[in-house]
């Protein structure tokens, strides 16, 4: 299409010109003169088209039972004649015969895009009935006890429910080891999957987030046409049960379209070779017409996963008393506007899912996640269009249009765009639905310069109730699940908490934010804007009513004021007597000041009336922002509940509060704050409190409100404890700590199943700890988890808790006494730990000892075995081209249009769509064949190729376009037409390479029976498929060896090229002049796990293995110089790791395989695709082990401490060094391979 676009403007544009000039002189002649030439230039243009991109043929589409006849016809049909050899052992060229050989690729072929025609005849009846947004609208009166909502939020049991969600790929965790050739249904226990998935979605609950985004991917299931496999790591409703019993919400977005960072947008390669199939409606990039095939095949997906889903949703009670799925999305990007503002998406798409989600059982609301901020919401054309499209309904011209019952939208820098939340709520279907921000902070591998943290700030202060974080949690990018977008490049790079469980400082500071944001959860999941209603005039108690931040400008202070709701999730009115009062939080930011500015703001708090003066007061704080330059503040904070009155009021504080731990008795709470160096301010209490511990106090009053008090609380420098008790005994603990407290919170969380009589206080939680990253509370055991490794060791853990926490002794000792008096002061509800240290020598504690450079070995290498790929032992098969097909009669081309070199199939024609693909031209040439003094090969490939002639390297070249996966439609085809390989959008023709091959070929003597035997391999690298994202149609773009033309010989001696041949006069010779070349791979449709395939046919090869010199790969510093000969094609290299005997490398523990080369390098691990290395200057960290993959170890090896480790590895003769003899040199790419418990090769990782 790209190239048909380009090449319309070549003819287009001097036909224009032509056109004007015609106006003007009103020539016939020319008139006559360019109508000819239109035609012809279209011509030229349409058949230059279908050379250059690789066209391919339309499948018929069979019945049912011919489809079945076909299958049996591919598997009996006839081997052709074995190859012979000759002298130098080399395999000839098989002879033609009149089958000509092609059978068995052409049948391959016909399998993988066939489909039955009597499912796509009941599809056509799913839209036969009206499907309106009445018709799928979720049913409030039914189910609206359990889950209900209004423009702010969810309700959830009556109460407002916060949703910070970040996407959770439960498919990225390579939770047990999946070798290629592993039957379907082998695997381990789904227990062992379990304990992964368990540890993981615990790390996303200690960070604060309430709620998970599971997108279920369809090719992740389904490895072939009606397989699905839903056991061990596929196993979703063991997952969906997991999240019930730790309490975690689940948003579930079914697709089947997920995203663009995958493989074909998530869906499953055997659709993705049906090209006849148009994948989302899609003819061509920007058009889209209804294919009932496409929606049949939507539809048996639908059948399996939401038979997963019944019965997990919140609405309904089940074994774990309620369900965690409250939301289920529909699609995903579904581009429903073009950059005019008009519609790219069929109306009937959405309302075909909706109806399908219906009719099988789906109770929960409906969303998209089609909208855009803020174009869809503020821009000029959307609006236009928005009118335009009232009007046509109107007249009734177009349908309705149809809205699930939340309308999300994705936002790439909600921070750099801020719009005012509760101003174009009604963009989102009026005041009844909450705006959701179903991808907050755009795409992980495009994101902006500004930081997640501040993107989560920045949703806070707008009133934002309902988001998710995709790319949040950096999970194993393991096998080819990624697209071509993210496999070049490193991906997810802008990630927050790493594969290994590292944190970075974005993370630190978005967990600290997330923490406060849930102290306040009620006030974060529903409230308004201070200003966007009128307030009391009265209160029974000082009630803060505005907030004033001096030295800002406008827009650096927002306020936001708690909404009041009933058990019921209706709105109350406050009456004038104020018998409610609001807790309003205040965001503040300070990035834009300078560094003297930032040191103190002056806040000015305005009280409402009280019934003792009826005269307005107000009082000021000072405080400082912190290191973030933003604040969070509070003020109308009560502690004790409604049942006791609300004993203790916090009316207003500088200082942030970033978690509340109830602890039960007399409903008193443990607040966490920053030390007075990290960040400075005061707490106001109202009435007389007594105040202990680490901060002075001061009784005052303030004018127009004499017999009030108040408790002015000042903290003192440094870390300690503050104890704030009223009259009635109920108290406050402020825990004043430091920064690195702060960067290692981790809060647990009570669960949204929990009744709301039932939960602690308004925001206070159930306990808090610090000390150590990646601590873990386990809701269902109240366990406190740990993680013990070289970075842990000898640190110190404090738990704030009401009880004893539960702790694994064999992971933390406890220090004499449980409470202790240092500077928290002796309290009953602090407990201090001391993690073991790498010294200590007692027997029954883990001992932990660091991996290094000048660490004791704790395991060692053994078994270092290598081998390389025999060509001649692959499975290859004739590939024919489009001139072979004529002559079988396959395709009604006219003979001029054949081109000897375009290939009839790519590679996903015949499912090769793993990552390599391998191509064989074999021909024999004598000295009278040579007709120039050059012999030219040219290849077209996609994505990156490696060529071999007669086992000389002749490098490659690498044809690969990253285009900006956030593009629009018209950027992102502008973008795939200046250059070819594109990532994102058409691929346009270009791209075709020349490889000067004249001191590599082979020549007999003149006057022998054969030519020489010259063989050409060619090894190409996929980046993966297209992902068919934005309205682009690019997931059918050739993939593979496109096109080879061969220049400078014919084979029977006449004064012309093989590729030159394009008339009937050579016809009857044809068989004679075509080059044969053959193809091998990986048909990844008839693997167990599809995307763990290098595609090379003998990954799994365990002959041939020879011991490789006997020295550890673990030595001096933990490395080894593995030397890649660049002519020797692919070789392999195999070790295992074992723990030394006495030495415990714990399951923590990250062991990164560390490489450095300019070679293409592919790790396994037990069987696992787990990374690779992209043959550049660039060094690369696989995690073999630890970190996410904590347990894969145990689960896939569960008697044994040893894993299995093995590389596969080519490269490029101009990225090699000439080594050893004169007479016996060896062209070798030295790669260094590493192991080290760090991602950096100087310092350790914090």
């Amino acid at each position: 299409m790209a190239g048909m676009l380009l090449e319309s403007g070549l003819v287009l544009v001097p036909l224009a010109c032509a056109a004007m000039y015609i106006i003007v002189t009103s020539n016939k002649l020319l008139t006559a003169f360019i109508v000819v030439s239109s035609i012809v230039g279209l011509l030229a243009m349409r058949l230059r088209y279908h050379y250059s991109s690789g066209a391919r043929i339309d499948i018929t589409v069979r019945p049912g039972s011919e489809h079945q006849k076909s299958s049996d016809t591919a598997t009996s049909s006839s081997k052709r004649p074995k190859p012979k050899k000759n002298k130098a052992g080399k395999t000839a060229p098989a002879p033609d015969s009149n089958s000509n050989g092609f059978e068995e690729i052409v049948q391959d072929a016909r399998k993988h895009g066939d489909i039955d025609d009597e499912i796509v005849e009941r599809s056509g009846a799913l839209l036969s009935d009206t499907v309106t947004a009445e018709s799928t609208k979720y049913d409030t009166e039914l189910y609206g006890s359990s889950l209900t909502f209004d423009h702010r939020c969810f309700y959830i049991n009556g109460r407002p429910t916060w949703i910070a969600a970040a996407d959770f790929d439960y498919w990225r965790i390579p939770a047990h080891s999946e070798p290629a050739d592993t039957p379907r249904g082998a695997g381990v226990s789904d227990d062992a999957v379990r304990g992964v998935w368990r540890r993981v979605l615990l790390q996303y609950k200690a960070a604060g987030f309430t709620t998970v985004r599971i997108r279920f991917h369809w090719g992740f299931h389904s490895p072939s046409k009606g397989t699905y496999d839903f056991s061990g790591s596929r196993n979703v409703n063991d997952l969906l049960v997991l999240c019930e019993e730790l309490g975690i919400l689940v948003v579930a977005c079914i697709g089947p379209y997920i995203g663009d960072d995958v493989q074909g947008g998530g869906y499953p390669f055997w659709l993705v070779q049906r090209d006849h199939i148009r994948l989302r409606h899609l003819w061509s990039s920007g058009i889209k017409i209804w294919d009932d095939r496409f929606a049949a095949a939507q539809g048996e997906w639908y059948d399996q996963i939401i038979s997963m889903l019944v019965g997990h949703e919140v609405v309904i009670k089940n074994a774990r008393g309620h369900g965690c799925i409250f939301l289920v999305q529909l699609e995903n990007h579904l581009a429903s506007r073009s950059p005019s503002g008009i519609p790219l998406a069929l109306h009937d798409e959405t309302r075909l899912l909706a109806r399908m989600a219906r009719e099988r059982i789906i109770r929960v609301p409906l969303a998209t996640n089609n909208l855009c901020w803020p174009n869809d919401f503020t821009s000029l054309a959307s609006k236009a269009w928005a009118a335009a499209e009232k009007k046509l309904c109107g007249y009734r011209l177009i349908k309705e249009p149809y809205r699930a019952d939340v309308s999300g939208f994705h936002a790439s820098d909600i921070d750099g765009t801020p719009v005012d939340i509760d101003s174009v709520a009604r963009m989102t279907k009026g005041d009844n639905v909450p705006m959701a921000a179903l991808e907050l902070c755009g795409d992980p591998g495009t994101r902006s310069s500004r930081s997640v943290r501040d993107q989560i700030e920045s949703a806070l202060c707008q009133g934002l109730s309902v988001f998710s974080i995709p790319g949040f949690f950096t999970l194993a990018d393991w096998g080819n699940l990624s697209s071509s977008s993210s496999t070049a490049a490193n991906n997810n790079p802008s990630a927050a908490v790493n594969e290994d469980g590292s944190f970075s400082d974005d993370s630190r500071v978005s967990r600290m934010v997330l923490h406060m944001a849930r102290a306040f959860e009620l006030q974060s999941a529903s409230s308004d804007a201070a200003d966007s209603r009128p307030w009391i005039s009265h209160a029974k108690r000082p009630t803060v009513r505005s907030v004033k931040v001096a030295a800002l400008p406008k827009g650096a202070v927002r306020v936001r004021r708690q909404w009041e709701h009933n058990s019921a999730a209706e709105s109350t009115t406050t009456d004038a007597n104020g018998t409610e009062h609001a807790t309003l939080i205040t965001y503040v930011d300070g990035r834009s000041l300078d560094a003297n500015a930032r040191k103190e703001l002056g806040f000015m708090f305005s009280l409402a009336d009280t019934p003792i003066s009826n005269k307005k007061s107000s009082f000021a704080l000072t405080g400082t922002l912190g290191p973030r330059n933003r604040g969070i503040f509070v003020s109308n904070v009560s502690v004790g509940g409604s049942t006791t009155g609300d004993k203790l009021h916090l009316v207003a504080a500088s200082k942030e509060i970033y978690t509340r731990i109830s602890l039960g008795r007399d409903h008193s709470e443990v607040w966490v704050c920053a030390e007075e160096g990290v960040q400075s301010g005061q707490l106001f209490f109202h009435g007389e409190c007594q105040v202990s511990g680490h901060a002075e106090l001061e009784v005052v009053d303030i004018e127009h409100a004499k017999d009030q008090k108040f408790s002015f609380v000042i903290p003192k420098p440094g870390s300690g404890m503050i104890q704030v008790t009223s009259k009635d005994n109920v108290s406050v603990h402020i825990v004043l700590v430091d920064q690195q407290a702060l960067d290692t919170l981790a809060v647990g969380y009570s669960s949204y199943k929990t009744k709301t009589h039932s939960r602690p206080a308004s925001g206070a939680h159930v306990a808090a700890a610090w000390g150590v990253d990646g601590i873990l509370f386990d809701p269902v055991s109240g366990n406190v988890e740990l993680p013990l490794s070289s970075s842990s060791a000898g640190k110190q853990l404090v738990v704030v808790s009401p009880n004893r926490p539960q702790t694994m002794l064999e992971l933390a000792e406890v220090t004499n006494g449980a409470c202790y008096a240092d500077s928290f002061g002796a309290s009953p509800f602090i407990w201090r730990y001391s993690l073991p240290s790498s010294k200590c020598k007692d027997s029954e504690t883990t001992t932990v000892e660091p991996v290094g450079k000048d660490a004791p070995a704790i395991f060692t290498v053994q078994k270092l075995g290598r081998r390389r790929t025999d060509w001649n032992s692959l499975p290859w098969k004739l590939l024919p081209t489009l001139s072979d097909l004529e002559t079988m009669d396959q395709i009604n081309i006219m003979s001029w249009q054949r081109d000897l070199g375009t290939f009839a199939y790519q590679a996903t024609d015949i499912g090769f769509n793993a990552s390599h693909v391998l191509y064989r031209c074999q021909v024999q040439l004598k000295p009278q064949h040579i007709k120039a003094r050059q012999i030219l090969l040219q290849l077209n490939v996609r994505h990156r190729c490696t060529v071999w002639i007669n086992g000389t390297n002749m490098s490659g070249h690498e044809t690969f376009h990253l285009s900006n996966r956030q593009a629009d439609l018209g950027s992102a085809v502008i973008g795939a037409l200046k250059q070819p390989g594109s990532s994102n959008g058409p691929d346009r023709w270009g791209g075709t390479v020349t490889y000067d091959v004249t001191k590599s070929i082979l020549l007999s003597e003149a006057d022998a029976e054969e030519g020489a035997l010259n063989e050409v391999v060619v090894l190409v690298e996929s980046f993966g498929v297209g992902t068919q994202a934005n309205g682009l149609n690019d997931a059918h773009t050739p993939r593979g060896l496109i096109a080879a033309y061969w220049h400078g010989f014919n084979l029977i001696g006449e004064d012309h090229d093989d590729s030159e041949i394009h008339d009937h006069a050579h016809d009857s010779r044809t068989e004679q002049l075509k080059i044969k070349w053959e193809i091998s791979g990986i048909d990844a449709t008839q693997l167990a796990q599809p995307f763990n395939s290098s595609g090379v046919p003998d990954e799994s090869e365990q002959k041939g293995w020879v011991l490789a010199v006997e020295k550890p790969l673990v030595q001096n510093e933990w490395s080894t110089l593995v030397d890649v000969d660049v002519d020797a094609g692919v070789q392999w290299l195999r070790w295992q790791i074992s723990e030394l005997a006495g030495a415990k490398l714990h399951k923590d523990e990250p062991i990164y395989l560390h490489v450095v080369g300019r070679a293409a390098i592919f790790v396994w691990v037990n069987g696992l695709l787990l990374g690779k290395h992209r043959a550049s200057a660039n060094e690369s960290f696989i995690l073999l082990s630890g970190g996410s993959l904590a347990k894969s170890r145990s689960a896939s090896l569960p008697q044994s401490a040893t894993d299995n480790v093995m590389v596969m590895m080519y490269g490029w003769a101009d990225d090699a060094d000439i080594s050893g003899s004169t007479a016996s040199s060896q062209r070798s790419i030295s790669v260094e391979l590493s192991l080290t418990s760090t991602k950096h090769t100087t310092t350790a990782s914090s």
